[in-house]
């Protein structure tokens, strides 16, 4: 039987889950959000919808994991067998449920999340070169647009590839690989 990947230690764990909970979303768009719609009443919705639905989505996310020791699809599959009763048929077990495509599904979204990202993480790269001389003047939204994303008229005039973006937009994924290439380490 294959051995199972553990974390090293708790802290590790709290934070990695605080960060995959919280994302780059929230860092980023969260006192633009907070402001727009009213500030501390924003806030106290916010934290209370948290509280209720988001903390106890993501307890069952990890116990549903730990409780089934497998993946997402796997551990979902599994669900529907354990919720009708047949947790000791072994044949009914390793067949994969009607829940299993939930956990596909998860692995599909995070993906997604992560190619979202990699592109900001790109332009931030390409960002941190431009700050050495403060490229964009006094005008950062034209630069940006003009400059950075190449931006054309009309949507028929797609324009070249934009070298600095690709460049940026590898490293970051290669930061990726890297950061996952042999399981969650501490």
């Amino acid at each position: 039987m294959k051995e199972h990947a553990y974390w090293d230690n708790r802290v590790a764990f709290v934070l990695a889950a605080i960060g995959s909970a919280i994302g780059l979303g929230n860092i980023w768009r969260f006192p633009y959000i907070c402001y727009k719609f009213g500030g501390g009443a924003f806030l106290f919705a916010y934290l209370i919808v948290l509280i209720i639905v988001g903390i106890p989505l993501l307890l069952l996310e990890f116990s549903i994991g730990y409780k089934l020791k497998g993946s997402a699809p796997f551990s979902l599959g599994r669900i529907h067998y354990r919720v009708k009763g047949f947790e000791d048929d072994k044949e009914l077990v390793e067949r994969r449920g009607s829940f299993e495509w939930v956990g596909w599904f998860a692995i599909l979204v995070g993906f997604g999340i992560t190619t979202y990202y990699s592109v900001i993480m790109g332009w931030s790269a390409d960002y941190l070169v431009y700050s050495f001389n403060t490229a964009w003047g006094n005008a950062p939204k034209e630069f940006f647009f003009n400059r950075v994303l190449g931006l054309t008229d009309s949507i028929f005039h797609l324009g070249g590839i934009r070298w600095p973006i690709l460049l940026g937009l590898a490293v970051s994924w290669v930061w990726i690989v890297l950061s996952i290439w042999k399981g969650a380490k501490t």
